[in-house]
């Protein structure tokens, strides 16, 4: 019997594809010889999706695969890296390259989060979202708030030595109270407030809308001209919605401070300042309203969960190590007293106190997995090409268990990060950032320096006023953390008490001042 001619169509289409697939996988396998190793992937499509267990699977991986190593998601690259001297390398060193945010479909084109500070690609935009935090929250521009970050830790602080339980909810409403506070000059009546609902929501979808993979039309781009009511098209419907939110969300605020500024009434704030310069002249400033709202917006959306996630990092390290919080206290007794409260412009003095914050943002980083970053060409790197287009993601956790650097990296060790004296905290060998929880190169969190600022009242709030312990029964007590955005620990039982008599009614007196 005479084969089938390959020109017939019942032959040639068929003929055609296996072609093609044969074409994209031999492709794909000759790219992947010049890329760093990793675990096997699936022919073509690479994982359907990350381990659950991602920080687990990420570190035996790096044991494994080295410094720096390849994860294929659904077909796309994903370059990890696994230590400290790689990220710094390929992100800081060669920022020009590799600075881009991955852009996906639902979460840029759909939901509208391509103009977020955080998000952004467009470079004349992200210079200004840059210029304008450094004019607010700079070392020198976020002083002016350490006033409010003080007064809202010790009411906090207040509040968890007048209610048992657990302190989460008291820390939540302060540190939500100090982000819009600084953003907007606005106050959080009550942990219902209608604002915070609002932007804890959008924070959800955030980070929804960024996992790696949990779009199909992010895999199949061609499915974001599917019309609304069309079967399966559910994604679209859905991103309308959330892009309404997120507008009325970030409108809501803003035009708050728009009629407060009309009648006098606003408070002095990250957004009435420049509103005010904006006003004066228009032509001569660098940003329109717009850029102002996005930037305001995330002043909260960015730094509200990371921060309340180290507070309760810190609480958890007290309870597990308390040979630290005796330690501290007894540096605060010495240095400031029991007449006055501690405050943030103390903390060159108290060097042990700055060194528990460093320390929570090592032991147990809450941003474990930093946001990703895109290569915009192909780049060489110890003999591997990493490609263009390929996502890269800096394994923080990796680098701060690394034990040759930190020796035994699952204990709460602040010495590590202080002068062979104690006198002082270690400048790092990189000349960067102490912490690498706020990221790499162009991308190092514009917020840091407020986020820092907030912790240390919380400590120094906390060990001055509260002795924190385990309760009665839970000596082998083991803490878990959780990922819901940021890395945090679960609830966990502990005892806060008063730690001398006169303690909270210095607390009143300092917040009533």
């Amino acid at each position: 019997m005479p084969l089938p001619s390959l020109s017939t169509p019942s032959t040639a289409l068929p003929f055609a594809l296996l072609t093609l697939f044969l074409a994209l996988y031999l492709h794909r396998r000759s790219r992947r010889r010049f890329l760093p190793p990793g675990p096997n992937p699936l022919p073509l499509i690479g994982n359907l999706r990350l381990p659950d267990d991602r920080l687990g699977a990420f570190k035996e991986w790096a044991v494994k695969y080295g410094e720096v190593m390849t994860i294929r998601i659904w077909g796309m690259d994903l370059i990890v890296l696994n230590s400290q001297r790689a990220a710094l390398e390929v992100l800081e060193k060669r920022a020009g390259a590799t600075s881009g945010r991955p852009r996906t479909v639902m979460a840029h084109e759909l939901v509208g989060f391509a103009d977020v500070p955080s998000q952004t690609n467009d470079p004349v935009l992200h210079k200004r979202y840059r210029r304008l935090y450094a004019s607010a929250i700079s070392t020198r521009g976020a002083q002016r708030y350490w006033g409010i970050q003080e007064r809202e830790l010790r009411k906090a602080t207040l509040d968890i030595l007048a209610v048992s339980g657990s302190p989460s909810p008291a820390l939540k409403r302060a540190v939500a109270a100090i982000s819009f506070l600084v953003a907007y000059g606005y106050d959080i009546e009550n942990d219902d407030d209608e604002l915070i609902v609002r932007v804890n929501e959008i924070l959800r979808i955030f980070e929804k809308v960024l996992e790696p993979g949990a779009f199909l039309v992010d895999i199949i781009p061609l499915l974001k001209h599917l019309p609304t009511w069309f079967p399966g098209a559910g994604f679209k419907r859905l991103a309308l919605r959330w892009k309404k939110r997120i507008q009325e969300t970030r409108e809501a605020p803003f035009e708050r401070v728009k009629r407060d500024m009309a009648t006098g009434k606003a408070r002095s704030s990250f957004c009435s300042t420049l509103l005010e310069q904006h006003m004066l002249d228009p032509q001569a400033s660098d940003y329109d309203e717009e850029i102002i709202k996005a930037t305001a917006a995330s002043i909260y959306s960015a730094g509200s969960d990371t921060s309340v996630a180290a507070i309760q990092t810190f609480l958890a390290a007290m309870v597990l190590f308390p040979a630290v919080q005796d330690k501290a206290q007894t540096e605060l007794d010495r240095v400031i007293g029991r007449d006055r409260l501690p405050s943030i412009e103390d903390r060159d003095i108290l060097p042990y106190c700055s060194a528990i914050v460093q320390e929570v943002l090592r032991w147990h980083p809450v941003t474990p997995l930093a946001l990703p970053h895109v290569l915009e060409q192909d780049e060489e790197f110890r003999g591997y090409v990493l490609p263009k287009g390929a996502t890269i993601i800096a394994n923080v956790w990796a680098m701060t268990r690394g034990e040759s650097i930190h020796a035994r990296p699952e204990e709460f060790v602040p010495e590590r990060h202080l002068t062979e004296d104690g006198t002082a905290l270690r400048t790092p060998d990189t000349g960067r950032h102490a912490s690498l929880t706020f990221g790499f190169g162009r991308r190092v969190c514009p917020g840091s320096v407020l986020a820092e600022a907030t912790v240390f009242a919380a400590v120094v709030s906390t060990l001055w006023a509260c002795t924190l312990s385990r309760p009665p029964g839970t000596e082998d007590m083991v803490i878990e953390y959780e990922m819901l955005g940021v890395h945090r620990p679960k609830d966990f039982p502990i005892d806060i008490k008063q730690r001398f008599p006169g303690a909270k009614e210095i607390l009143h007196s300092a917040i009533n001042e």
